[in-house]
C-alpha cells in the first residue's frame, strides 16, 4: 500500500498516543524520530570505531548486525520512523544489577509495545510496525535522545530528566511518517552529548575496573556488566579482584550519578510503569548457594528474568569470584559451599574456590 496522509503521524497524534501509552501501558515519555535524522550519524560512526577497536569482545552479534544497526529499515521494509519510550525499574544495591532484579524486561516491554503497535494501527490504518527491545539491532539510545526523551551521560546511559537513568528503552520501528518537530534535547545536538553533565565525572571515577577511556568511551571488555554476563572464559585476576561481590551486572556508574538522586527525580511514576518483580525468587541471592547451584536450581533462579542470559557455569564462576572478593570470616554455609566447589571437576571453578578460601582466611 502506498503512503498517504493516513500514514502521517503529527505532533497532536503523538501527544494523544503518548498520553494513552503512559496511562494504559506504563510506557513513559513516548517520542518519535525520523530514521533519516542526521543526528544518527555520530552514533553510526561511533559503532564503526567500536568494532575497529574490537570492543565487542565475545559479543559477536554486534559485528554481525552492524549493517542493520546503521540501517534499521532492513528489518522493516518501508520503515520511516521510530517511536521510543522508557520503562523505569527499581531494585536495591547488591550482587545483581537492579534491572535484573525485576521480571524479564524483554518480555514485559514486548507486551507493552505490542499493545502500543495495535493502538498505532488503529490510528493510522495500513502502517506497519516492528517491536524493538535490545534484542533487535537498533541504535536505541540515539533514537531515544533524538526523539526528545533525554540525553546521554558520560557513562553512555540515557538520562531522562525527572526519571534519571534507571530506565529501559523500548521502540517501535514504523512505516509512519513523522511530521512533527525535531524533539531532540538541545544537549543532543550542541557540543558533546553529555554537556548536561558539566564538569562532573563521578560515573567515570566510580568504575571499579576503569572501563572508561574517556567520557562516553567505554571499553566493554573491562566493564563488570560485560564480564559477568557476556564473557564466558577466565576473567583476568586484575579485573576479577576489582569486581567486588557483583555476580550479574553493575550499577556503580549510575548509583553515583546526581541525576539519580531522589531530589533530582521529581517525576511521578504511574504504578503500572514499574517493571514487576520476578515470580518466586528473592531479589538478593545468597552467594554460597549460587556458587554450587545445580541445573534445576539454575533454571528456576533465572526463570522469567534477564538473568537467563547467564549460563550456570558463568553464574557459578561469578559467585565464586565474589566470595573471594568479600571481607571478613566466611559463614558456615559459605565454607561448606567452597569445600564442595574445590572438588569440582571443572578445574577453573575448583581454582576459584581455592582462591576464595585463601583470600578469606
Amino acid at each position: 500500500m502506498g503512503l498517504s496522509a493516513a500514514h502521517i503521524l503529527d505532533e497532536a497524534a503523538l501527544a494523544a498516543l503518548a498520553a494513552e501509552a503512559e496511562r494504559d501501558l506504563g510506557l513513559l515519555r513516548l517520542g518519535a524520530v525520523d530514521l533519516e535524522h542526521p543526528g544518527f550519524a555520530p552514533a553510526r560512526a561511533a559503532l564503526e570505531r567500536y568494532l575497529e577497536r574490537g570492543f565487542e569482545g565475545e559479543m559477536g552479534f554486534m559485528r554481525r548486525t552492524a549493517a542493520v544497526r546503521k540501517d534499521p529499515a532492513q528489518m522493516l521494509p518501508g520503515a520511516r520512523s521510530a517511536l521510543v519510550a522508557v520503562v523505569p525499574y527499581a531494585g536495591e544495591a547488591g550482587p545483581i544489577a537492579r534491572y535484573a532484579q525485576s521480571a524479564d524486561y524483554h518480555t514485559e516491554l514486548h507486551r507493552r509495545l505490542e499493545a502500543l503497535a495495535a493502538r498505532l494501527a488503529t490510528r493510522l490504518p495500513g502502517v506497519s510496525s516492528l517491536i524493538c527491545v535490545d534484542t533487535k539491532p537498533l541504535l536505541e539510545r540515539s533514537a531515544a535522545v533524538l526523539a526528545g526523551l533525554g540525553f546521554l551521560g558520560k557513562n553512555g546511559c540515557l538520562i531522562v530528566p525527572g526519571l534519571g537513568s534507571y530506565v529501559l528503552i523500548g521502540a517501535l520501528l514504523t512505516t509512519a511518517i513523522w511530521a512533527g518537530p525535531d524533539l531532540a534535547d538541545s544537549h543532543a545536538t550542541h557540543g558533546q552529548p553529555w554537556s548536561a553533565c558539566g564538569s562532573c565525572r563521578l560515573c567515570l571515577d566510580a568504575c571499579p575496573t576503569q572501563a572508561f577511556d574517556a567520557p562516553g568511551d567505554l571499553d566493554p571488555r573491562r566493564c563488570v556488566a560485560y564480564l559477568t554476563i557476556e564473557h564466558r572464559g577466565t576473567i583476568p585476576e586484575a579485573l576479577a579482584a576489582a569486581m567486588g561481590e557483583r555476580v550479574a551486572g553493575c550499577d556503580l556508574c549510575q548509583e553515583v550519578c546526581p541525576y539519580n538522586r531522589s531530589e533530582t527525580r521529581p517525576a511521578r511514576v504511574p504504578a503500572n510503569a514499574w517493571l514487576p518483580p520476578p515470580p518466586g525468587r528473592p531479589r538478593t541471592p545468597e552467594l554460597p548457594r549460587l556458587a554450587v547451584i545445580g541445573n534445576n536450581q539454575h533454571r528456576q533462579f533465572v526463570k522469567q528474568t534477564a538473568l537467563n542470559r547467564i549460563p550456570r557455569r558463568a553464574l557459578r564462576r561469578n559467585a565464586l569470584l565474589a566470595m573471594g572478593n568479600g571481607r571478613g570470616p566466611l559463614s558456615a554455609e559459605a565454607s561448606a559451599a567452597l569445600e564442595r566447589a574445590v572438588e569440582d571437576p571443572d578445574p577453573e571453578l575448583a581454582a576459584l574456590a581455592r582462591r576464595a578460601r585463601a583470600r578469606r582466611k
